[in-house]
């Protein structure tokens, strides 16, 4: 009877420490990977089959192998649990109790009420979200050359405004889109506003910088990661969330400016900061999104290194080749070479601090420029100019080689380092 038990409560360890995981941002093969070790440890043989909405677990007693009259049959666990949010707190504290249980130094029992604790543990404040999420997005618009004050006091305004109401409709539903849709569509009033009082050239940063803060880049990365190694369709899945998040930004933004009589203001093309300046800007659109993954004050300046040295090789490459993709790809590739070691000393998700490190690189600007160009299209028909056409197609251009040179530069490195020094363990 107490195999029985201990057989059950090694079970609902793994069990919920993989919902955790699984809810909360880690890659799909370090979940697998932790249940293994945990039951290993333990004297079971455990494995994970993940999809988007299931993860199924299978648990079996190793030490009854050999006795198959007096052998416990395995356990099965479907969880339903879908990969959707991003919460590193929850994530580190949740991945040091399982490192405390494989070592002997907590009980099953001591381990399952730290993870049920862990569970419930609350996203950071809502002031601290809402004055980093302004923050964030006006270093962006530092970023892309918005150096006027009212400029980004605009922005800082306007996605502060966006931040104060994705907390309000969270607790109002449980829809995945509603947020980014609710704060994209307050941006492009916003914005509209601005239109009609006839703002200077910086007036599209101020309607598309409080989207970008809204992009999902960790999923983005998450999803990659799970296509690279071969899984494809939980990669897939994550992927085609991803993409329908953006497209409930875009739609947001179009239907906000729509609604003010406006559409997309003219491009704005800055002139290049300073490397010091840029480096401040990056560091502080890196704290914002650590705000939003829930990264303790304690290890933010990780990311944030990481995110300032990652933009002065960007600005350093792009000074002498003038190229954004192939700084984009060589800020990445130190920033995945960095936060690869990193993210498994501090028991961090990899995608989340390697986003975080490297979100001013997101080539929004670009995105929402397309989707503004695609609805003139739309609306011009067979009227539309070689102009609009060939500016709709660059655009979108530039954002696949951007989002590919990140995912790439990211991903390798990380892929590389985990075969060469952690999975070889």
């Amino acid at each position: 009877m107490n195999m029985i038990v201990s057989h059950a409560l090694t079970m609902k360890v793994i069990s919920l420490s993989t919902r955790i995981l699984c809810l909360n941002g880690q890659t799909t093969y370090r979940i697998i990977e932790d249940a293994a070790l945990l039951g290993k440890s333990l004297g079971y043989s455990v494995s994970v089959f993940p999809s988007w909405n299931q993860f199924v677990i299978t648990l079996d007693d190793l030490a009854d192998a050999h006795d198959e009259n007096e052998r416990i049959p395995p356990l099965i666990e479907v969880l339903d649990v879908t990969p959707v949010g991003v919460d590193m707190n929850k994530v580190s504290q949740a991945s040091v109790v399982l490192d405390h249980v494989c070592s002997g130094s907590l009980t099953l029992e001591q381990a399952y009420k730290k993870l049920k604790d862990i569970d419930k543990l609350p996203p950071v404040s809502t002031l601290r979200f809402v004055i980093m999420a302004g923050l964030g997005a006006a270093a962006l618009g530092l970023i892309f050359g918005a150096t006027d004050l009212l400029t980004l006091v605009a922005i800082f305004f306007s996605a502060a405004i966006g931040a104060a109401a994705r907390k309000m409709v969270a607790r109002c539903t449980h829809s995945l889109f509603a947020q980014p849709l609710t704060a994209a569509l307050l941006a492009g009033v916003v914005g509209s506003i601005f239109q009609k009082f006839n703002f200077d050239s910086t007036l599209q940063l101020i309607e598309v910088c409080p989207c970008m803060i809204l992009v999902p880049g960790a999923h983005i990365i998450n999803g990659s990661i799970d296509m690279a190694r071969g899984r494809i369709g939980l990669g897939l899945a994550r992927l085609a969330y991803a993409v329908l998040i953006i497209q409930m930004i875009c739609l947001g933004l179009l239907l906000g400016l729509w609604l003010g009589g406006q559409s997309l203001a003219p491009n704005f093309v800055g002139q290049p900061l300073p490397l010091v300046v840029d480096m401040l800007a990056a560091s502080l659109a890196v704290a914002a999104f650590g705000t939003f993954f829930s990264m303790p004050w304690r290890v933010l300046f990780i990311p944030v290194a990481i995110g300032a040295v990652a933009h002065s090789i960007r600005w350093g490459v792009i000074s002498v080749s003038h190229d954004v993709v192939i700084g984009a790809a060589a800020a990445c590739f130190f920033a995945g070479i960095v936060a690869t070691p990193l993210s498994h000393k501090l028991k961090l998700p990899f995608a989340a601090v390697a986003f975080a490190s490297v979100v001013s690189l997101m080539p929004g600007v670009f995105l929402f420029r397309m989707s503004s160009e695609l609805v003139e299209i739309y609306k011009l028909g067979g009227k539309s100019t070689e102009l609009i056409l060939g500016s709709a197609v660059s655009d979108a251009m530039l954002t696949m080689m951007i989002c590919l040179a990140i995912a790439f530069g990211l991903i390798i490195p990380k892929l590389l380092i985990d075969r060469l020094f952690y999975e070889a363990r």
